[in-house]
């Protein structure tokens, strides 16, 4: 049965966070865990019944509910949500915006690359309202292995969605490729890569056969944007590592940028393993 968490910190910021795991709840079933991080020492015991109090006052849900569970998590804050994640073997995460440079700042910059290094399954940045459910995915690709394993795994969680495909381009050195050419030859490799990359899609996932695409010259921020401008409420989805494949430290730059720079909903799932 799928398992749904969702982090808060009892502050406004995580309301939309949490309504959107209510409604993914009623989407897509299962159980659902909120998580609050206490930022106790391990060993100092939480009041439970004071955290239970709150948590109904957060989220108009009772603990008591069989499909509901509160859990709270002692230590640093990162890392115990992403420890209370594995541990209850969610098999999605979801977390609001946090401010920048704020004591509650968990989910952007370092953290959200933690956040993402240390859980292995999908987490859902939720910035917008949920007003309704997910009926529109727009999907980055760079044509590797992550961003494939990517697309399938959300073609599989969310299986009823329409997807649309972005690829962004660009000519290398552009103050010196000035010339017409250049662009074109590129941009008829990039059409040529899409088609190889969707017919591969399908292949392994038969209800992508009905996915769109575009290709955008620029860069990744904006053709996603472009994607976007149609239905603005649609979910985008990301897979954490790019080309390279590389394991880093932190998450790609780009799909770090596009956490940043994006309105819309972020679904990021782990594709290091894809290569």
């Amino acid at each position: 049965m799928l398992r749904i968490a969702v982090a808060t910190d009892f502050s406004p910021r995580a309301d939309r966070a949490i309504d959107r795991a209510k409604m993914l709840q009623r989407q897509l079933g299962g159980k659902l865990c909120i998580i609050h991080a206490t930022a106790l020492p391990v060993d100092d015991a939480p009041d439970e019944v004071e955290l239970d109090r709150k948590m109904r006052c957060a989220t108009g849900l009772s603990g008591s509910d069989e499909d509901v569970t509160f859990l709270y998590p002692s230590g640093s804050v990162p890392p115990a949500i992403a420890r209370a994640c594995e541990e209850g073997g969610a098999d999605m995460l979801l977390v609001g915006p946090a401010r920048y440079n704020s004591l509650g700042d968990f989910f952007l910059g370092t953290a959200v690359d933690y956040i993402l290094r240390s859980v292995t399954k999908p987490v859902l940045v939720v910035k917008a309202r949920a007003n309704e459910e997910y009926q529109e995915i727009v999907a980055g690709t760079d044509f590797s292995p992550g961003s494939a394993h990517a697309i399938l795994t959300a073609a599989e969680m969310f299986p009823e969605a329409r997807f649309h495909i972005m690829h962004a381009w660009s000519v290398p050195f552009q103050a010196f490729n000035k010339d017409a050419y250049v662009a074109d030859e590129i941009e008829a490799e990039s059409k040529a890569s899409m088609a190889t990359f969707m017919k591969e899609l399908v292949a392994r996932n038969s209800n992508l056969a009905d996915a769109t695409t575009q290709l955008v010259r620029g860069d990744a921020v904006e053709a996603l944007r472009q994607g976007l401008a149609l239905n603005p409420s649609a979910l985008v989805v990301l897979g954490s590592h790019g080309a390279s494949g590389f394991r880093q430290a932190t998450i790609g730059s780009v799909t770090s940028d596009l956490l940043r720079y994006l309105d819309a909903d972020t679904l990021v799932i782990n594709s290091a393993d894809a290569y």
